[in-house]
């Protein structure tokens, strides 16, 4: 032990005596400091720290190599020192004390990247659990990076004796990171290949984000982490057995021993890792060679497929079990018209999920299933409605492999991250519907809900959770929520998504609006919050009755969500580059409603309104931004919210309402008649102004305000027959 300590302090004296490698990792800490501690509040600090260290530790790991390479050249490798083989100091013995000087050198890289995190964290008062698990994170990702690229350059230094292995540690180093990355994992999808590359940074099974993406990997990390571990040992026995050749020892049986042990230690350790990506790719290739897909090419239009029907109702109860295993009971009910005929009730279940037992009214019913398809024996019908009851329990874990190189998952619920969206079919779709499609070239899977639109249709929910320890969220009005359970009601059009994992709810007393977020994004939820809450004093001021169309934000951490606006009485955001219009946007959602069936508006002189919600925001523009006609005319405030106004086609409106239309309120509004204006709008406001899609809401969206209604009304408040 005595001759290990003295091999150990003098690796450590050869280091740390080194000016120049002192001096290293100061200008990594001020270059921390800077780059992190520059962030603005509003910036999500994980995401960028996660960035930033993504390139900068890929940098430092050029040094580990050349570091790794040069003590071994320094004596062991060096003709000039072969006369110090003589002395009775084991190979082992240099090789691990090289080894941990090293190691511990570039440990004060890892330190400083985790205290700088930590601390610039806690400034912005992030909880200390979250700011605990996220520093521990980087700093295991720094760690065990440093542990498998000291070990791999001093492998390479004992096993090539010239100079060149710099410029093997060098291609090594490329190799490692760079290559592997874009043409082995990105290119030809070799997924698990990511335990060897040198840094997991460049690499994240789900997109980084400060929610989700560390906690639904978080078996996939440890056990690569342990397979890395014992990897690293695996090259460093590898060395000291590449140098015990050389030098002839009587120790040969132990040498070869420890040896094996290493590669069945290492094999040992790859298993568990091996088996998780094993379970992701045969839910892949299942979903690959299931003949019930279809191509994206196909494009099949639901709205007129003969197997569709209408769910009027759903109560769905959802368990988690054993933190992984969801049982959920669906009770639908459906009316029997137009299945007389039917011999069998198609439904559309995601494939993650094993039906228990289906009953229709008080009967058992028998029930067959392909892939995504359910099919539920039907007894002879009677008019009315039919209740029918699916219950059903699995896991869902839906890898989806290509998402920027390194994969993604469609939906997941594990712990308390959850993310199932409503077109995954984690609850009875009405029909066959295409949860997935396969590309034209049969090659891979993609989102059906992407290529192929899903059946529209509107349906009341009530959604009871049970055994999450987090609140989880959704699209509809929270009723309920106690210890554990939470219940949620409400009319759905857009599907369901179910959302949980470290979110916040923001809220103000004064505002009906919340917004959810995660915690390195609540300052800048709040700042958003607030402008909304400002905009919406203005509009309540003078709107009655004022008719909220819209409850909450989402800040989703997750670019794999195909909803990225709308869904049902929530508005799901993934980036904001601009609080203002963020703000404006949700209050646009909020005070006007839907707009997805402009379309069907032909021309502007039947239905003005689309132009009844751009003069809502021309309003506010001239009055609560104090911009002039002639400003807005030229692009300023809310161009993007008006533009109706200033249209130019000819084959909407050939008579310009629109611009007529404004041209009379900015002429009342230079006259000082905000009063009157007002008194227009919230007349037409009262009546409706929403301009949904028609197979949602049909009764709504024929609900047509005609120009001339418009006039008549205008004439009334201004008193003035000539419309002026």
């Amino acid at each position: 032990m005595s001759k290990w300590l003295r091999q150990f302090r003098f690796e450590l004296d050869m280091i740390f005596r080194n000016l120049w490698l002192l001096a290293l990792p100061l200008a990594f800490a001020v270059m921390n400091v800077w780059i992190i501690g520059g962030l603005e509040p509003q910036v999500n600090l994980f995401k960028e720290a996660y960035g930033f260290h993504a390139f900068v530790q890929t940098m430092t790991l050029g040094l580990v190599m050349f570091i790794g390479i040069l003590t071994v050249r320094r004596d062991i490798r060096r003709s000039s020192y072969e006369w110090s083989s003589v002395l009775p100091v084991p190979y082992a013995t240099k090789v691990s004390a090289k080894y941990l000087a090293g190691l511990i050198y570039f440990s004060i890289f890892t330190l400083i990247a985790g205290a700088v995190f930590a601390w610039f964290s806690s400034q912005q008062g992030i909880a200390p659990e979250i700011t605990r698990d996220y520093t521990l994170y980087f700093i295991g990702t720094y760690e065990v990076s440093y542990i498998v690229t000291l070990a791999l350059a001093m492998l390479l230094a004992i096993s090539i004796p010239n100079r060149v292995v710099y410029l093997i540690g060098f291609c090594a180093w490329m190799f490692g990171t760079f290559f592997m990355d874009i043409f082995l994992i990105d290119k030809a999808r070799l997924y698990p290949l990511q335990t060897f590359h040198l840094s997991r940074f460049f690499l994240m099974t789900s997109q980084p984000n400060d929610t989700w993406s560390i906690r639904i990997i978080a078996d996939e990390l440890f056990y690569s982490r342990l397979f890395v571990a014992s990897f690293a040992l695996l090259l460093l026995v590898a060395g000291v057995t590449v140098l015990n050749r050389i030098r002839p020892t009587k120790h040969k049986l132990a040498v070869w021993s420890v040896s094996a042990f290493a590669v069945v230690l290492a094999a040992l350790a790859f298993l568990p890792y091996g088996q998780i990506w094993q379970q992701r790719y045969e839910g892949y290739y299942a979903k690959l060679a299931d003949s019930t897909l279809t191509s994206m090419d196909e494009r099949p239009e639901w709205n007129s497929s003969s197997d569709l029907f209408k769910i009027t109702d759903y109560d769905l109860q959802v368990e988690m079990e054993n933190r992984d295993r969801l049982r959920i009971a669906a009770k639908l009910t459906i009316p029997g018209e137009g299945l007389e005929d039917n011999e069998e009730l198609k439904l559309t279940l995601n494939r993650s999920f094993n039906v228990q037992q289906i009953k229709i009214g008080a009967s058992t019913a028998s029930f067959s299933r392909q892939g995504d398809q359910l099919n539920i024996k039907l007894p002879p019908l009677t008019e009315g409605l039919m209740q029918v009851e699916v219950s059903y329990e699995g896991t869902m874990m839906d890898f989806a492999p290509g998402f920027q190189g390194q994969g993604s998952f469609y939906a997941f619920a594990k712990g308390d991250s959850v993310f199932l969206p409503g077109y995954i079919g984690w609850y009875p779709l009405a029909g066959h519907q295409p949860i997935y499609v396969k590309e034209m070239d049969g090659s891979g899977i993609q989102l059906g809900s992407v290529f192929v639109s899903h059946a529209p249709y509107s349906a009341h929910f009530k959604l009871s959770l049970a055994g999450f320890e987090r609140p989880l969220y959704t699209s509809l009005t929270e009723v309920g929520r106690e210890q554990g359970n939470q219940v949620f009601e409400g009319q759905v059009s857009e599907g369901l998504t179910l959302f949980g994992g470290e979110f916040l709810e923001l809220k103000s007393a004064d505002f009906p609006g919340k917004a959810v977020t995660t915690p390195y994004n609540a300052k800048l939820g709040e700042d958003i919050l607030k402008q909304w809450e400002q905009i919406y004093d203005y509009f309540s001021g003078w709107i009655h009755p004022f008719k909220p169309h819209l409850e909450q934000v989402l800040f989703l951490p997750n670019e794999n969500y195909v909803q990225y606006s709308v869904e049902n009485q929530t508005y799901v955001m993934n980036y904001v580059f601009d609080t203002d219009y963020a703000s404006k946007i949700l209050m646009n959602e909020m005070l006007l409603g839907s707009r997805r069936g402009d379309y069907l508006i032909d021309n502007m002189s039947e239905d003005v309104r689309l132009q009844i919600r751009g003069l809502m925001w021309y309003l506010y523009t001239r009055e609560a931004e104090g911009y002039s006609d002639e400003e807005i005319w030229e692009g300023s405030g809310n161009s993007y919210l008006i533009q109706e106004l200033y249209a130019s086609n000819t084959e909407t409106d050939p008579d310009r309402v629109g611009v007529r239309m404004v041209k009379q309120v900015a002429q009342a509004l230079d006259e000082g008649k905000y009063k009157q204006v007002k008194e227009v709008l919230n007349y037409f406001y009262a009546k409706g102004i929403e301009v949904p899609h028609p197979k949602m809401e049909p009764a709504v969206a024929d609900n047509k305000i005609p120009y001339s209604e418009w006039e008549q009304e205008w004439k009334r408040v201004m008193g003035d027959e000539n419309g002026n």
